[in-house]
């Protein structure tokens, strides 16, 4: 074992050289040494672990937290937990950079996905590559369409770039996801060409969808399109919404809410999307945790991708 004597010269040469920025040759003349002699307990300070040098590359993948993973997925009993992080990285691109590799790596196997809307699932969408899985996948929308959520600024929809990226042409929803009537919602899901489109979407293998949080992005949105009533809105708030997916909004016990707003909602049904084989759900950011907890504990979600502070706050209070 090195004297205590060696140890402090190396810890000292080590801070010389790390954390000051000083040149060997600076430290050499600092401490009486040698430059050769320097190197070598530079070396030194390396192979005994007293220096350890990491590398953070921001364009490489995403690093992943395992304890909090095993704790998201026994907490929730997920299929898979994803939880990410980058140096000099936003919550919400590395959790689109993820997200997007797991995408990939199901694009192999997969061979219909159904896709909602939101700013991470964009995000997500974004980042993909472009893929040419054979036999080309199907592609559907899980709910109508939103001008303000589900369309890229250049005007392209979620829906068709992630149909570009997989080489595939999408089927279509000409339909607004959330109306002003119930009466609407179900006339107009009765028409075939819509009535069909929902019905195949019910059935894809694997479902991308952006987890809302209330009162953040595009939950208010949902909620300003419906028009609710003054006594809508009070019987709304007696059920004391949390978070939303694909439009249905669900309570702090997983449990989601009926009418009003769930009558509102031109989307697969929340029955619908539990029995999707899989349900890839993304969200960014720890003050999403309220509405992450809440969908988490609805059990619709298989697969979570999430970044290190949201899970560490929805762990807090699960």
């Amino acid at each position: 074992m090195p004297a205590p004597r060696d140890t402090a010269m190396v810890v000292r040469a080590a801070r010389l050289y790390y954390e000051q920025g000083r040149s060997q040759t600076e430290v050499a003349q600092e401490l009486g040494l040698s430059r050769s002699n320097v190197s070598r307990i530079l070396t030194q300070a390396r192979d005994r672990g007293i220096v350890e040098i990491t590398i953070h590359d921001p364009d490489g993948p995403p690093q992943r937290d395992e304890a909090l993973e095993a704790a998201l997925r026994a907490a929730f009993s997920l299929r898979e937990a994803h939880v990410v992080s980058a140096p000099r990285t936003t919550a919400m691109e590395v959790v689109a950079r993820a997200g997007a590799a797991v995408l990939t790596e199901r694009s192999a196997t997969v061979r219909s996905f159904g896709v909602s809307w939101g700013q991470t699932v964009q995000s997500v969408v974004a980042q993909l590559e472009m893929l040419r899985p054979r036999p080309t996948p199907q592609v559907l929308p899980l709910v109508g369409g939103h001008s303000s959520l589900d369309q890229f600024d250049s005007g392209e929809s979620v829906l068709r770039v992630l149909a570009s990226r997989l080489g595939a042409t999408p089927r279509t929803l000409y339909a607004p996801a959330v109306l002003e009537s119930a009466t609407a919602v179900a006339t107009l899901r009765g028409e075939s060409s819509i009535g069909e489109v929902l019905a195949a979407a019910a059935q894809v293998e694997l479902a991308l969808v952006g987890i809302g949080s209330m009162g953040m992005h595009s939950s208010p949105h949902v909620l300003d399109l419906m028009r609710l009533s003054e006594s809508e809105q009070a019987t709304f708030a007696a059920q004391h919404p949390v978070g939303d997916v694909c439009g249905r909004f669900i309570d702090g016990h997983g449990v989601p809410l009926g009418a009003p707003t769930d009558q509102r909602v031109l989307a697969v049904t929340f029955s619908e999307l539990l029995r999707i084989p899989e349900v890839v759900g993304v969200a960014a950011g720890p003050e999403k945790a309220p509405g992450v907890l809440g969908v988490l504990r609805s059990g619709v979600i298989g697969t979570v991708v999430v970044d290190v502070e949201l899970a560490r706050e929805v762990l807090a209070h699960a």
